[in-house]
């Protein structure tokens, strides 16, 4: 476990025992200086960043709702609503140009260079040495969503500037997400809850069920993740498909992990934070996938990006032309195929500044476009060749096909570069003389790790099927409860990946 994470585990413990110990109307203080306490001690003073992200958005908002005198009334509206689009157009950009300057400035600027050397000119960029704050890429989308949402009188703005800092910087959500609403959030962080034992007791339990994901499944994968990925070309055949199928167990592991943490760190707050995972391998298609897997992200750009983008005048006017040009499907989609394309592009984009990440999008944006394009193609089929959508064969083909479509992509998500990606997918058909220990994990790490993994499976097929096995623990006699407990807790102490081959394995999604 890395140094931030125990600092994290340091101030949580912290945190519970003085939050309960304070009145409850100054509650929420205690998170806000526990979660700024957190950020210091993880990133020192870079906290000036989301301070400055914070006082950007409490100002502009206070400024939409200044009154007009009343005999100005009509007039005053007029102006009132063309400066609300101004600041928080202002605002919203200034908080994307800080990320994007910080983040895609190298990126952008090494792109641009190499277009100049094409055209034999001899100016340059100089690269910049930037460091990123912690948890930027999270907090930013929480402003931004909380600045339009302001702008389009959703809620009046918040009046306490330290209740604006602690929805931007809880420190449960700074490292990772969720992505979360103002008007989901913001109530539930400020309010001031009692102690709930079983609360509590459920917070232990994800909390637990996070760190087994993590520190038993996906940092034991980590091995084999980085013995193949970083020299892909000296594998093949039968490493580089256990490449392709454990990174993304690995990711999903890694990533959802943490969010059990997150929520799980919430709830001994009696904070609840919207949930980020469905159980995502589950689906039946790649558009199903991205409804389960990082809700939150989907969410956010689906409100934000989307529906501005498919709404906007010009592109329903565009779409109208295509319509008198030629009436058809293609033509009807118009509006969604070009907000999809700016979500896919977005969404790429924000993962990191690397060609990769936005292959990956547009990867997503062409497979979820085609099967829009193709479903009344699809129905037709079915119909003719008298197939129920609910066949389950049909039904068993979508979920393996689906799989491989997750796997292909978390594949150009994961490795190093896109060059080496296209050499993991060529090397699947080429021979490979290793052995399993020559991948990076042992016969006794492929068995704990394959355990984990068959737990995870077993809980997900519960929890598909409406078993909530989290009730069920906590429902169970004192006895049987506080051994899975102490079970979990034994399991982690004993077949957690430890040492120094996992010292700095990082939580992948803190890099983004």
């Amino acid at each position: 476990m890395n140094t931030v994470m125990l600092i994290y585990f340091a101030v949580l413990a912290a945190a519970v025992l003085v939050y309960y110990l304070v009145p409850k109307r100054g509650r929420w203080i205690v998170l806000l200086a526990f979660s700024l306490l957190f950020y210091v001690l993880a990133s020192t003073y870079l906290v000036v960043f989301v301070l400055a992200t914070a006082a950007s958005v409490y100002f502009s908002a206070r400024f939409l709702v200044r009154p007009a005198a009343e005999w100005e009334e009509e007039r005053a509206a007029r102006r009132r609503k063309r400066n609300n689009k101004i600041f928080v157009a202002l605002t919203v950009t200034f908080n994307l140009a800080v990320l994007g300057f910080l983040k895609y400035y190298n990126f952008f600027g090494e792109t641009f260079n190499s277009l100049l050397s094409l055209a034999g000119a001899q100016v340059r960029l100089p690269a910049l040495r930037l460091v990123l704050p912690l948890g930027i890429s999270f907090y930013t989308l929480s402003a931004v969503g909380y600045m339009v949402d302001i702008g389009r009188g959703r809620f009046a703005p918040e009046r306490n500037f330290g209740k604006l800092c602690l929805f931007l910087c809880f420190f449960p959500l700074i490292l990772e997400g969720p992505i979360c609403r103002y008007g989901q959030t913001a109530g539930e962080l400020c309010e001031g809850h009692e102690f709930d034992y079983r609360g509590v007791l459920f917070g232990v339990q994800r909390i637990l069920w996070g760190l087994f994901k993590k520190i038993v499944v996906a940092d034991r994968l980590y091995l084999l993740v980085k013995t193949v990925g970083d020299a892909p070309a000296q594998f093949g055949g039968y490493a580089s498909v256990l490449f392709i199928l454990c990174y993304t167990l690995q990711l999903y592991a890694d990533f959802s992990g943490f969010i059990d943490i997150a929520l799980g760190s919430g709830e001994l707050f009696g904070v609840r934070l919207p949930e980020n995972f469905r159980r995502p391998f589950f689906a039946k298609s790649a558009q199903e996938f991205w409804q389960r897997w990082h809700i939150t992200l989907g969410a956010w750009l689906k409100e934000y990006v989307f529906y501005t983008v498919a709404l906007n005048p010009r592109v329903i006017a565009a779409g109208g032309k295509l319509k008198k040009i030629r009436k058809n499907h293609f033509t009807k989609m118009f509006p969604t195929l070009a907000a999809l394309l700016a979500v896919w592009l977005c969404n790429g984009l924000w993962h990191g500044p690397e060609w990769k990440y936005i292959v990956y999008g547009m990867y997503y944006f062409v497979i979820i476009s085609a099967g829009m394009l193709c479903e009344p193609l699809f129905k037709k089929v079915y119909a003719k060749c008298g197939i129920s959508p609910e066949n389950r064969a049909l039904n068993l083909f979508r979920h393996l096909r689906t799989l491989l479509i997750i796997f292909v992509g978390e594949t150009i998500f994961g490795a190093n570069t896109l060059g080496d990606a296209w050499i993991i997918f060529s090397s699947v058909f080429r021979p490979y003389g290793g052995t399993l220990a020559s991948l990076g994990l042992d016969l006794r790490e492929w068995i704990i790790a394959l355990v984990g993994l068959g737990l995870m499976l077993a809980v997900g097929i519960c929890q598909e099927r409406g078993i909530s096995v989290r009730e069920k623990v906590g429902e169970a006699v004192l006895p049987v409860r506080w051994a899975s407990y102490l079970g979990v807790a034994v399991f982690l102490v004993l077949f957690g990946a430890y040492g120094d081959a996992y010292a700095v394995v990082p939580f992948i999604y803190g890099n983004f």
